[in-house]
C-alpha cells in the first residue's frame, strides 16, 4: 500500500486513527485493526499477525507509522507483542504481553488484560468484551494506567466501543470513544474490509479528540492493515 498516492483530501474523508498522547496510542494499539479500544481476543495458539497503519493529522506536520508483530506461542497461550512506531522523526519500541482470562463467546462475553511498555513508560490494561445478535455487535469496554516517564506521574486510561457486521463475512463498522486523564476524550469512526477472511484486512478511519470544538487541527485519518497466518 503506497499512501503516499492517495491524496490528503481523499485520505482525510475515507480514513481515521486517534488522538490521544502517544502514551495511550502503545496501551491500545494491538486491538484489531482498526479499533483504539482493546479487545478480550489474542491470535490463535501457534498463530501470528502482522497490525501496521498510517495516520495523518494536522495538529503537527509529518506523521505516524504502526508496525506490530504478535504470536501466541502454543506452549505459553500468552499472545506476545513486539514492534513500534515513527511519530514525525522519533522512534519508539513498544512491548507487551496479554493474556485471555476467558474466551468471548458468540451471545456472551470474554475478559483480558493487558501489560507492556512504549519507550521507559510501563502500562496496564483491564478488557471486557460483550457479544449479541449472533457477533453482529460487540461492545468493548477498556480501564488501564499508565506510568508517564516524561512528567512522573501515573495517569488513568479508558475505552468504549462497538465493532458492527454490516456485510457477512467481509465488512465490518467500528464506533468508539476513548481518553487518557488531563486530555479531551477522542471520538472514532471506521470501516474495515476482509480481502481474504480471517486473513488479509485492510482498514480506513476518521476521528477527533474533543468532538464538540469542531477544530480541524484535531482531526485525524488512518489507513491500515492486517495480516494473520
Amino acid at each position: 500500500m503506497k499512501s503516499a498516492r492517495i491524496p490528503k483530501k481523499l485520505l482525510r474523508h475515507l480514513t481515521l486513527a486517534f488522538h490521544l498522547s502517544a502514551f495511550f496510542l502503545s496501551l491500545t494499539a494491538h486491538a484489531a485493526r482498526p479499533f483504539v479500544t482493546d479487545d478480550a481476543r489474542i491470535v490463535d495458539p501457534g498463530g501470528c499477525q502482522i497490525e501496521t497503519f498510517y495516520k495523518d493529522q494536522r495538529t503537527y506536520s509529518g506523521s505516524e507509522f504502526w508496525f506490530m508483530p504478535a504470536c501466541t506461542p502454543k506452549a505459553l497461550g500468552v499472545e506476545i507483542t513486539a514492534g513500534g512506531n515513527r511519530v514525525e522523526d522519533q522512534k519508539n519500541a513498544v512491548a507487551q504481553l496479554k493474556f485471555l482470562l476467558k474466551p468471548l463467546q458468540t451471545n456472551g462475553s470474554g475478559f483480558a488484560v493487558s501489560a507492556g511498555v512504549y519507550g521507559a513508560s510501563p502500562y496496564v490494561n483491564t478488557i471486557a468484551s460483550f457479544s449479541t445478535l449472533n457477533d453482529r455487535a460487540v461492545f468493548h469496554v477498556n480501564a488501564g494506567a499508565i506510568r508517564d516517564q516524561d512528567t512522573d506521574s501515573l495517569r488513568n486510561t479508558w475505552g468504549l466501543g462497538l465493532e458492527a457486521l454490516l456485510w457477512q463475512p467481509r465488512v465490518y463498522g467500528i464506533l468508539e470513544t476513548y481518553g487518557i486523564s488531563s486530555e479531551r476524550q477522542t471520538y472514532h469512526y471506521g470501516l474495515r474490509f476482509w480481502i481474504i477472511p480471517n486473513r488479509f484486512q485492510i482498514d480506513a478511519t476518521h476521528g477527533t479528540q474533543g468532538a464538540f470544538d469542531n477544530d480541524p487541527q484535531r482531526r485525524f485519518n488512518s489507513v491500515g492493515a492486517r495480516i494473520l497466518w
